[in-house]
């Protein structure tokens, strides 16, 4: 059984908004629906969310998956484990219905004498089964090994009739979730084949500069979002027009980058590689995961309350990629390494801090994902929360404290600067397009 680092004890209450200017208050999951009929035990079963959400990052990273697909993965499966839960948390509704593409269950599935601790273990394992595709052998033993170990806990504690009609409405919620991840056009997309705009006749495009030249996920704002209605909803268009003249606007931007990649500081420099995470493909959708279960432990939550932050904060992640995404590919903009050696004289060789990834400069993903997952996360618990990220101490970083979440975005942002990969102009918007992907989710999903 994975051991997790913070402890989850009982029930607060959960301040939310329920749009973007009306406040509603979460009430605590009442006693008779306490989450779990076996053995009351609110610490294990409250872990039982952590625990799977820390095993699907670890995957993500063994699994080499891209930002986009991780977010993709981190919604279905914390849309799984919300969903096989919801019925038990009394007043809290379905995102069935409510999420395009997402069926409600029949009306003819009985949630009585269901046990949802059990619930969420068995859905957790045949999704995460199924949404990564193919899946490493060792990966396909720890989710085994996870479920087991889980499952074997519930042995004796939980009596046959109850396993049963729980193991009937499990599957009846991986069908629901599946079925949608089936047609989200993600299939779609493995197919299509992307040709990059010439940079011959438009000097403001996108030349691929890694060492891997194909583009990361061209099609992916074409995705079907869950709570926007396309990839175009919550786009902030840039201002600032691509010009090659020295002291225009955008050559200043570009001169901001040069000059501050070549004056690092060393604390500079730690915030640029702790937001890059190692360069694992985590990053940052499973950066800001992590960061929502070290605050779930600090703030005590239980099961019910930590399967919906996690199904709120990845359902707005990736609604934000989807959106980055598509604004990425359609204005193609060249990264600052392309421009700074074509445009600054004596940089023909000028490298970034940290490496140039392979797709389109604006917005930045880091500071849309960010500005997303910050703001629901600021709408959950409160403005002013402080917390200690110890996310990247395996890579063998120190621990960073933040007195908010919007703090953490904005760190997140600007590390994409320090490390010479964005212009200011992709940081700033894309926090702000990050904001209104979390006021659209709102709006649009009603949890209670």
């Amino acid at each position: 059984m994975q051991k997790i680092k913070n402890s989850v004890f009982v029930c607060i209450v959960l301040s939310i908004f329920s749009s973007c200017t009306k406040q509603d208050v979460i009430a605590p999951v009442p006693p008779e629906h306490s989450i779990s009929v076996a053995g009351k035990n609110a610490k294990k079963t409250a872990s039982l969310a952590i625990d799977w959400m820390e095993t699907m990052r670890e995957i993500v990273m063994s699994e080499g998956k891209n930002p986009p697909q991780a977010s993709r993965i981190y919604a279905y499966t914390s849309l799984a484990m919300y969903e096989a839960i919801v019925p038990g948390m009394g007043g809290y509704k379905s995102m069935g219905g409510q999420i395009a593409g997402l069926n409600p269950l029949s009306k003819k599935i009985k949630t009585g004498n269901i046990d949802y601790s059990f619930a969420v273990n068995e859905v957790m394992h045949k999704v995460a089964l199924q949404i990564f595709g193919t899946l490493k052998p060792q990966n396909i033993a720890l989710i085994q090994n996870l479920y087991t170990g889980y499952k074997n806990d519930f042995t004796g504690k939980v009596n046959n009739d109850i396993i049963t009609k729980t193991e009937d409405f499990a599957n009846d919620v991986v069908a629901m979730i599946l079925q949608r991840a089936n047609h989200d056009n993600y299939s779609n997309t493995r197919s299509l084949v992307y040709q990059v705009p010439s940079n011959v006749s438009n000097p403001s495009f996108w030349i691929p500069t890694s060492a891997v030249l194909i583009p990361v996920e061209p099609y992916w704002g074409s995705l079907q979002c869950f709570s926007m209605p396309d990839g175009t909803a919550c786009t902030i268009r840039s201002t600032i027009p691509f010009s090659q003249a020295p002291g225009s606007a955008f050559y200043t931007q570009a001169n901001e980058v040069v000059s501050t990649t070549a004056s690092l500081t060393q604390p500079q420099k730690d915030i640029a590689l702790w937001w890059a995470d190692g360069g694992k493909t985590s990053t940052p959708p499973g950066h800001w995961l992590g960061i929502a279960g070290i605050v779930a432990g600090n703030k005590n939550l239980n099961l019910g309350e930590t399967a919906q932050m996690y199904a709120m904060v990845s359902i707005g992640m990736a609604d934000a990629f989807i959106s980055c995404w598509n604004e990425k590919y359609r204005m193609n903009l060249l990264r600052p390494i392309s421009y700074i050696r074509n445009n600054f004289p004596g940089n023909q060789n000028w490298n970034s801090f940290i490496s140039t990834p392979p797709f389109p400069e604006y917005p930045s993903g880091h500071s849309v994902a960010s500005g997303a997952a910050a703001d629901i996360l600021t709408k959950i618990f409160g403005k002013n929360v402080s917390f200690t990220d110890d996310t990247n101490v395996g890579f063998g970083f120190r621990a960073r404290n933040f007195t908010s979440f919007t703090q953490a975005a904005q760190e997140a942002g600007m590390s994409r600067l320090y490390g010479g990969i964005h212009f200011r102009e992709a940081i700033e918007k894309g926090l702000a397009q990050g904001k209104e992907v979390s006021k659209t989710l709102f709006l649009k999903l009603k949890f209670k």
